[in-house]
């Protein structure tokens, strides 16, 4: 109702009418049509906005890895929080030069040196071959050998060598190499052997003969075993090694020493014969 002075107050609504009664009847009958339908947009909206539920709409579709890596307060990675995956090695088969090679590849594995024949044992091992030599005299192992920062042999007689710290390893060709009292220090792992190739060239051996040979050799940047499928010289095997694309290369007991792997599959293969269990200085280089 208006005041005095012809004023409406804010609760009041004032209709014109510039029609006949039947025109004004039609535009009350659609203000109030009007008015109902903001009210019952008014009403969804208040309870759409009851119902939803809490967070941010735009995390909820956020698809998070399944085991989302953690960091320490220091922002590194915790190591119980990096996801793993299971070890295995990848074989590959070629043919060089008439000499044929099985190219044997760990992944996702730890490589450690082992010395004894219980490590045959080891079910855990995803490859293993025989790494350094052993005297046949009085059965030491040639040339200098470190397991978890120990000293168990010393010696230099060939100049080729693998060195594991901190789960690293290196092969090359050194008299002397800080890898070896990096080895120490942070309890690695250390070994000598002959050496095959070197920044992509052969290195020639003394040791003449053919035999079936294996070689520790760093492929497109990783490290595989390789072995011969056939007899082969020094010479003839290297030369097939840097022909295949191998970096660098050092000898693994040859013959019919023992290795075995296992595939992504969880097959197990073997080459060559358990090693005499008499001989107390056997002597493995182990992925796991």
């Amino acid at each position: 109702m208006s005041n005095k002075n012809g004023d409406i107050d804010d609760d009041e609504i004032r209709i014109i009418s510039s029609g006949t009664g039947e025109q004004t009847h039609k535009k009350r009958k659609t203000l109030i049509i009007r008015l109902c339908c903001m009210a019952a947009v008014l009403v969804i909206g208040c309870m759409a906005v009851m119902f939803m539920p809490a967070g941010d709409p735009a995390e909820e579709n956020t698809i998070l890895p399944a085991n989302p890596t953690q960091t320490s307060d220091d922002g590194t990675p915790t190591n119980d929080s990096v996801p793993t995956a299971s070890p295995y090695v990848e074989r590959a088969d070629t043919l060089v030069n008439g000499i044929r090679l099985v190219i044997l590849t760990p992944h996702h594995a730890t490589p450690t040196l082992e010395i004894g024949s219980k490590t045959v044992e080891d079910s855990t091992a995803v490859l293993m071959a025989q790494a350094a030599d052993v005297r046949g005299d009085n059965g030491k192992i040639v040339g200098s050998f470190v397991v978890r920062g120990e000293l168990v042999s010393k010696g230099e007689a060939k100049a080729g060598f693998c060195s594991i710290a901190n789960g690293a390893i290196s092969i090359g060709v050194a008299d002397a190499t800080p890898t070896f009292e990096q080895a120490l220090m942070l309890d690695g792992y250390f070994f000598r052997q002959y050496p095959l190739v070197v920044a992509g060239q052969i290195i020639e051996n003394k040791t003449k003969g053919r035999s079936i040979r294996k070689a520790l050799a760093e492929i497109d940047g990783r490290i595989s075993v390789v072995v011969s499928g056939n007899n082969a010289s020094y010479h003839d095997f290297s030369r097939a090694l840097v022909d295949a694309g191998v970096r660098n290369a050092i000898s693994l007991v040859g013959g019919g020493s023992y290795g075995r792997y296992t595939d992504s599959a969880g097959n197990t293969f073997v080459f060559g014969p358990e090693w005499d269990k008499k001989i107390e200085n056997v002597n493995y280089i182990v992925w796991r």
